[in-house]
Formats: structure tokens, sequence, C-alpha cells
């Protein structure tokens, strides 16, 4: 129990370092050379007719 509370101790001193971890993993997924059409794609579906 106490290793739990050092490591919630810890996270709330330090929660930024794995917040900006998730955000650089999210940023590189997205911008990956290989997924360009994808992103594309998705970011043109408020512009396409319903018909």
């Amino acid at each position: 129990m106490h290793d739990f509370n050092m490591v919630i101790l810890w996270l709330r001193d330090h929660s930024v370092l794995p917040m900006m971890a998730v955000f650089i993993i999210i940023a590189a997924a997205t911008y990956w050379p290989g997924r360009r059409k994808s992103i594309e794609s998705h970011g043109a579906i408020p512009f396409r007719d319903e018909g």
C-alpha cells in the first residue's frame, strides 16, 4: 500500500510528464507519413453531400 501511495504522490507532482508523452504519441500517430490519405478523408467528412 505504501508503494501505491508513493506512485500517486509522484503522479500528482509530475503529471505533466505522462501527459506530454501521450500528446507526443498522438501527434506522431496523426502525422505519420503513411496516414496522410486517411487523415485527409476524415477531414473532408463535413464537406460531403448527403445524397
